[in-house]
């Protein structure tokens, strides 16, 4: 018998004798040569199985290596790598086996970017493909390091917790979208009402039910979403976003580490985020609530209060029963996720309903003898607001059941717990909640935080990432079209006696947060300005660059910048009084109504002349202007707001004052809001 380097070269050359001989079988079969010049190398579990992802590679035109080489293999295909091997292929393409599923469905190959194994590994993080026909042009093995431009884009679009974050503001604007196309008439105010009907809609575990419906085969089988893939060594950090039913009969929960659920339940499947199928399903679930009802209360990606008292008899449960099941139908039609609802006098009641009805139910508790029934029986830890603090506290006390928190009295429950939380108990243990559903929303902040792949060595790199963190504020600022006045650095540092590399890969570790505020004299919402101040504050602390193991930047004191205009916020927020000649805050500090009195328009062309020739246009006189216009407008006296835009136009246009011009396309901007809010109309302003 020859030596063990011959019998391996037979034993290749026999496996790619099968292949070929398998390719000349599925010659019939094959519709496509998408995997031309791709040959791939299968490691691991794999979802869909090898044998699968083998039949597709052969029947598009691929190769199969059975054992790695890197002159021969282009492609390595797995769910999951230990460590070594990682480093050990630093410089190969490492894609999921989605990306071979993706591919036969689109009959086209598709780039290996969105695919990659391990983004954030120290090789393969930024692994971009660029594909020309079936031909592989390139390959970009540079890794996407903290102070590259991509590091900030490429932690979004991974992110779970950025998308959980940004969905909830994204969805309602969505749903202030729909309210004003589905119900014209609508006006967007929270109510105060003194009965109501609510809905609790909450989907099925969602990011595992949209995974499910691309991988039929998994269906009752235990099912985990989570960024990392099932390991021997059983001691994966990653944590569990999503977990199917059939694997919390194993324990497993939500947020749980996957080392802990392997042990828990070791043929557990893991499949990976999908947020662009999140972000699908999420809006199409508001448009179908919306579609019914504008008093929709947005609480998640997956779930949603909605009232439904005017549009069933409340005193008849059948037809409530009947409309939320139709809901829940066309709810499981439309999107492929099964959906739970509870149904109550508030959402307190609503929400715990919902755990009766789950998975796929519904539960309706609305009549005051069955809420005090349901909830007199639920555990105290079920009640919104308890964590484990205040549950360790009433258990102290014995009181373990809703039923056992009735016999106390609300300053017992005061003193025990502190005012606020005795009272919000003592009515909750009641099935009393005062909340009504919140229709409007008001954004208090706006902040960009990473506390993930964080590692800088110098000010100099800090710099430069902050800039780029600076530029993704700047774009959700323009997104919300709000500007901010208060910038604060948030700083996650090593602590002293930490480890240099946490147990999880490229994580934070154990940390001290350090932040710092600054105010800026007129808001903003220009990314670079924001990163002059926030450069300022690192300049004034004592920093080491190397310990710093996550960065935020945060912007509050927010106002509506739709109003403004690039150059606005150089207006100085000076007093007109302290100007020598201040004919036009004499004026306009006069109230409104009597300024409204001045029957001359003449009178009124002299006071804008006036101010439009003063030195500088303060901030206290644009108002002033500002809120003169609106005056008119809810008089409907369109005809001197156009004429007086004309007028100003004219001075100013003679000024040549980039100041002056920025404060009238300001005023022209507050002028066509106001016109469309008050008289649902748009200004012509050709011939101004």
């Amino acid at each position: 018998m020859g030596s063990h380097k011959e019998y391996m070269t037979l034993k290749k050359q026999k496996l790619d004798e099968q292949n070929t001989n398998q390719r000349f079988l599925l010659e019939d079969g094959r519709v496509s040569q998408i995997f031309k010049d791709v040959s791939v190398y299968i490691t691991g579990f794999t979802e869909p199985p090898s044998a699968v992802l083998k039949e597709i590679v052969l029947r598009n035109g691929g190769s199969v290596q059975m054992f790695f080489s890197k002159t021969h293999v282009t492609h390595i295909v797995a769910s999951n790598l230990p460590d070594f091997k990682v480093k050990l292929w630093k410089n190969d393409i490492i894609v999921t086996p989605q990306w071979i599923v993706d591919c036969d469905a689109a009959q086209s190959r598709l780039s290996e970017a969105k695919y990659i194994l391990y983004r954030t590994s120290e090789n393969i993080k930024d692994m971009m493909t660029k594909t020309e026909g079936n031909t592989v042009k390139g390959v970009s093995k540079n890794i996407p390091e903290t102070t590259s431009k991509d590091f900030v884009g490429e932690f979004y679009s991974n992110s779970r917790l950025h998308h959980l974050s940004t969905s909830v503001s994204e969805l309602r604007h969505e749903v202030s979208r729909l309210q004003s196309h589905y119900h014209p008439s609508y006006q967007p105010m929270n109510r105060k009402q003194t009965a109501s009907l609510i809905v609790h809609v909450d989907i099925d575990c969602f990011f595992v039910s949209i995974s499910l419906r691309s991988r039929p085969y998994l269906r009752g089988k235990p099912v985990c979403v989570t960024h990392a893939k099932p390991s021997d060594k059983l001691d994966s950090y990653a944590e569990i976003s999503s977990c199917s039913y059939e694997a919390r009969k194993f324990g497993v929960q939500n947020g749980m580490f996957l080392g802990k659920a392997l042990k828990l339940c070791p043929n557990i499947v893991t499949v990976p985020y999908e947020f662009d199928s999140y972000h699908k399903a999420s809006n199409e679930l508001y448009r179908l609530l919306v579609e019914k009802t504008p008093y929709v209360e947005v609480v998640s990606c997956d779930e949603a209060f909605v009232d439904i008292m005017e549009l069933v008899d409340v005193s008849d449960e059948s037809m409530i029963q009947e409309f939320v099941q139709d809901l829940r139908s066309e709810i499981h039609k439309s999107i492929g996720c099964t959906v739970s609802a509870g149904i109550g006098p508030n959402k307190l009641v609503a929400r715990m309903a919902t755990r009766a009805g789950k998975p796929n139910g519904q539960y309706v508790c609305y009549s005051e003898e069955s809420v005090k029934d349901y909830i007199k029986s639920q555990p105290i830890q079920n009640l919104p607001g308890i964590g484990r603090a205040t549950f360790h506290k009433l258990e102290s006390q014995q009181l373990k059941f809703c039923e056992d928190l009735l016999v106390k009295s609300k300053a017992e429950l005061s003193d025990l717990l502190g005012p606020k939380t005795g009272e919000t108990i003592y009515n909750y243990c009641r099935g009393i909640d005062l909340r009504d559903l919140v229709l409007k929303h008001e954004r208090k902040s706006i902040s960009v935080e990473i506390n993930y792949g964080i590692r800088v060595e110098t000010i100099k790199e800090l710099e430069v990432f902050l800039l780029n963190l600076c530029q993704e504020l700047d774009k959700r600022m323009k997104v919300e079209k709000v500007s901010g006045s208060l910038v604060t650095l948030k700083l996650k540092e090593r602590s002293e006696n930490a480890a240099v590399e946490p147990i999880k890969y490229m994580g934070h570790g154990i940390c001290d947060n350090v932040s710092k505020s600054v105010n800026i004299a007129n808001a903003t919402n220009e990314g670079s300005i924001i990163h002059s101040k926030v450069m300022s504050l690192v300049n004034s602390m004592t920093l080491i660059p190397a310990d710093i193991r996550g960065i935020g930047v945060q912007i509050s004191k927010l106002k509506d910048s739709s109003l403004e205009c690039r150059g606005a916020s150089n207006i100085p927020k000076k007093s007109g009084k302290d100007l020598k000649d201040a004919t036009i805050c004499t004026a306009f500090q006069c109230s409104v109504p009597e300024f409204l009195g001045h029957k001359s328009t003449v009178d009124v062309k002299n006071i804008i002349k006036n101010w439009c020739e003063s030195p500088e246009p303060y901030q206290v006189d644009v108002d002033k202007v500002d809120e003169y216009f609106s005056e008119l407008i809810k008089y409907q006296n369109i005809s001197f707001v156009q004429e007086l835009l004309k007028f100003m136009r004219k001075l100013l246009k003679e000024r040549s004052a980039p100041e002056w011009n920025a404060v009238f396309n300001s005023t022209l901007q507050n002028v066509q809001r106001q016109i469309h809010v008050i008289l649902n109309g748009i200004l012509d302003v050709e011939d101004l």
